[in-house]
């Protein structure tokens, strides 16, 4: 028999060692609810389930931007909802001042009206911002102001403060800008929106600098939503950004914009005129005029080329009245449904990933119980047989007596 070293007792207290060592990290799991605490419990798994973790955060917040771009849609579609109401009751103005029925006095009532509706126009196409950014471009070259609302800087309209948000010539944005029109003369207002949970080499591929910031539709997970210019300007000129009244031969506004007093008065007079018919047009009469409004007032359609010409020094033309709202609705429309299949698709994505690192770094509280139960009888038994162990040597006493 052997006292200087207690090997049985050595044995024991190793076994005890690894056993409360492991009761020890069934404890952790159990108090976490994770299986892998540190890279120690599954390098791989940890590895793996990090990545996982990236695209469910990325996933969640592509989610709340998509949701900001579905509510940015949303308030530019109520916008022009009542704009669209506002121009239905114009037309009808237009309509009621072409019966003979009524006289100069009368038409002049109805132009008060018109007026007031032409300012509101204006008024819902400044006033609609998200978070303070204007949605609907306010033009750099308004009317009679040749100055521009917003200079031109050397780069663009860089001078444009952040509220203005980015303003380009609609038709450059993609698919020939908000209004699918190349003819489109107006400006664009347009918001980049990160949709996916990455930023992949394909969406920098896609990115339009040199003044222009937008993507292209070539993107995979950015998306460039646009909006055109909705004001008088470009809702009753068909060459919206031209500098000054002498450059135009259509009238529709003074120098803020806006309509005159609107008299429908025949007179070739810059303070009263909707048109001026000096360029190749020969004296228009009061009726000749409001057929061209209304003509404006549903599209811009039914002007032979050498009107379009004479009256707008060019024979392409971008939408006007109802049918510039109508397109831009049909836009916001198509794009809210995009984005309420991608908010769907994220929102499932986004469950079945997380599922997918659940399985790798969730702790299985059945299995995890169990082996708790195990390890904890382990260290009383393997405590109990350490006393045990250390009491062997005392026997050799027996010897020594």
């Amino acid at each position: 028999m052997r006292i200087n070293n207690n090997i049985s007792a050595m044995t024991t207290r190793n076994s005890l060692f690894s056993v409360n060592r492991d009761l020890s990290k069934t404890l952790q799991k159990l108090s976490t609810g994770l299986r892998i605490n540190s890279a120690a419990d599954d390098a791989a798994g940890l590895g793996i389930s990090e990545n996982l973790r990236t695209q469910v955060r990325g996933m969640g917040q592509a989610l709340k931007n998509s949701q900001d771009a579905i509510a940015l849609l949303t308030i530019a579609d109520g916008a022009l909802n009542e704009q669209a109401a506002i121009m239905q009751r114009m037309r009808e103005l237009v309509i009621q001042a072409k019966n003979d029925t009524y006289t100069q006095t009368e038409r002049d009532y109805m132009g008060q009206e018109f007026g007031q509706l032409m300012k509101e126009l204006d008024r819902i196409a400044a006033a609609t911002t998200y978070n303070g950014m204007t949605l609907f471009a306010i033009p750099e070259i308004s009317g009679n102001n040749s100055g521009g609302i917003y200079p031109i800087g050397s780069t663009g309209y860089d001078d444009a403060p952040e509220t203005a948000h980015k303003m380009v010539a609609a038709a450059s944005l993609p698919n020939n800008g908000p209004l699918g029109d190349a003819n489109d003369g107006g400006s664009g207002h347009h918001f980049n929106m990160l949709i996916g949970s990455n930023y992949s080499d394909n969406d920098i591929a896609a990115f339009v600098a040199s003044g222009y910031n937008y993507y292209k539709t070539t993107a995979e997970n950015m998306l460039t939503i646009a909006f055109a210019q909705m004001d008088t300007n470009a809702l009753f000129f068909m060459t919206p950004r031209l500098a000054s009244p002498s450059d135009d031969p259509l009238q529709s506004m003074d120098g803020d914009g806006l309509f005159g007093d609107f008299s429908w008065d025949p007179v070739n007079d810059w303070g009263d005129m909707i048109i001026d018919f000096s360029a190749g047009m020969g004296t228009g009469t009061v009726a000749d005029k409001l057929d061209y409004i209304l003509r404006l007032i549903d599209g811009g359609g039914g002007f032979s080329a050498t009107e379009r010409t004479n009256l707008f020094g060019s024979t392409d033309a971008n939408p006007t009245g109802l049918e510039r709202i109508n397109k831009m609705r049909a836009n916001i429309g198509a794009m809210i449904n995009r984005l309420e299949h991608s908010v769907n698709n994220l929102m499932n994505q986004q469950t079945n990933t997380q599922a997918a690192e659940t399985v790798i770094r969730d702790a299985d509280f059945a299995s995890e119980t169990a082996m708790f139960t195990r390890n904890q009888i382990l260290s009383q038994s393997s405590t109990a047989m350490l006393a045990q162990a250390n009491t062997v040597p005392h026997i050799v006493l027996q010897l020594l007596r």
